[in-house]
């Protein structure tokens, strides 16, 4: 696996559902994509688009213990991946896999702050509350998958990049050129063409350039450029709540964060992506190190008193940033300081 050297960027854990990978026990589909090749790949597309680091954790789950992949298992091994055992009582029990991937990815959330990219390698719908979770818990989430293999749509929504693994693909060499005929051809002497006369070219008009092509109005913005585009506001670190609102409070006063923001609420935009641009502005800004146990509640109270705040249609809607002026029926209250604590 590769490593980067750059100090700022963040550390990043790939989750592998090996049984999605090979559609189930029953057809046992072995990829013919090698391990290293998804890690190399995912581990690229998560550092451009999310300033990711180097991979610092890696399992695959799967019944290891199953005929046929005994070899499949260490090509998995030899790439760095870490194969966790699945077991089920008699019968293979569907979701298993899916159940104990969840369990580390939010062990790994909650105790291992330093890693702040997961990449889920699997298109089960299953993962979307997981993926919603992870967002609450301030991650980026990147989903990946082989490219011909179906993807649940809610899943490749809700997580903040999806790769798509594609099978390699195999060179073929053109065919050999006939030249008996070219060499005959050249065996006999070749006759002088006598010169013709070259019409004179017509003249032209010269054509204007056409204007240049505007993105329609209704496009959807780069969100990742600009996240980027704002730079770091905040250098350190939140010690306490207080210290966490007036952070909000300076990159409320950025104009790039305050422009980016409203484009947010222009296009109903949801709490992942305001997490994106505060991740950008404010790298080592953490609701967890201020001991608020979520993002969602921690800029409920940092929020209190600004022009923005919260709204959430029902229990399983990613909250919105909104105006508050508007005063949307489904605003989420603000949070006190005791509230939080």
């Amino acid at each position: 696996m590769a490593r980067s050297s750059a100090a700022r960027q963040r550390n990043v854990g790939v989750f592998i559902d090996a049984e999605n990978l090979f559609k189930g026990y029953g057809k046992l589909e072995i990829p013919d994509v090698s391990m290293a090749d998804i890690l190399e790949l995912v581990e690229r597309e998560a550092g451009e688009e999310a300033g990711a680091g180097g991979i610092a954790v890696a399992h695959a789950y799967a019944d290891w213990n199953r005929l046929g992949l005994e070899d499949f298992r260490r090509d998995v091994e030899r790439d760095g991946v870490r194969t966790m055992q699945v077991f089920a009582a008699g019968a293979p029990t569907k979701n298993a896999a899916d159940i104990e991937l969840v369990v580390d990815c939010l062990r790994f959330a909650t105790e291992r702050e330093s890693i702040e990219v997961f990449v889920i390698v699997s298109g089960d719908g299953d993962f979307v509350p997981l993926v919603r979770r992870l967002h609450e818990l301030g991650k980026y989430v990147v989903g990946a998958t082989l490219a011909e293999h179906d993807v649940n749509s809610l899943l490749r929504e809700e997580a903040d990049l999806y790769v798509s693994i594609p099978r390699p693909t195999v060179e073929k060499k053109a065919p050999a050129k006939k030249t008996a005929k070219k060499t005959a051809k050249k065996a006999q002497p070749e006759k002088k063409a006598e010169p013709k006369k070259q019409p004179e070219p017509k003249k032209k008009a010269k054509k204007a350039a056409p204007p240049p092509e505007e993105p329609p109005p209704s496009s959807t913005p780069n969100w990742h450029a600009l996240a980027k585009d704002i730079g770091v506001v905040v250098k350190g670190p939140a010690s306490s709540p207080e210290q966490y609102k007036d952070a909000i409070a300076k990159l409320l006063a950025t104009p790039k964060f305050h422009s980016y923001c409203d484009k947010l609420v222009a296009r109903g935009g949801t709490l992942p992506l305001l997490a994106m641009a505060i991740r950008a502005a404010a790298p080592q800004l953490s609701p967890s190190a201020v001991g608020v146990r979520n993002l969602s509640r921690a800029l409920r109270f940092a929020l209190a008193g600004t022009r923005y705040a919260l709204a959430q249609g029902d229990d399983d809607a990613q909250p919105v940033l909104v105006m508050r002026r508007s005063k949307p029926a489904d605003m989420l209250p603000d949070l006190s300081l005791k509230e939080i604590r």
